[in-house]
């Protein structure tokens, strides 16, 4: 994720809503990455497996794939 650093909450939203759509994903598939990525940063020893707390991976997450039924 790109750094962010404003003062304006709403203009910090408006450009957080805006990189997921260009992204092309849900805001809660850009802030797991991002949480992901910066609990990694300050814990080398962190693995988190996805697929094995959830059974899927991200990319089927992202898709809306969920129990072999898409939304």
């Amino acid at each position: 994720m790109e750094e962010l650093h404003f003062n304006c909450p709403a203009y910090l939203a408006q450009r957080f809503w805006l990189m997921c759509a260009e992204r092309r994903e849900t805001p809660g598939a850009v802030l797991r990455e991002f949480m992901l990525g910066e609990i990694s940063k300050t814990d080398a020893g962190f693995e988190f497996d996805l697929k094995a707390i959830t059974g899927f991976d991200a990319w089927a997450i992202r898709e809306g794939k969920q129990g072999g039924t898409q939304r």
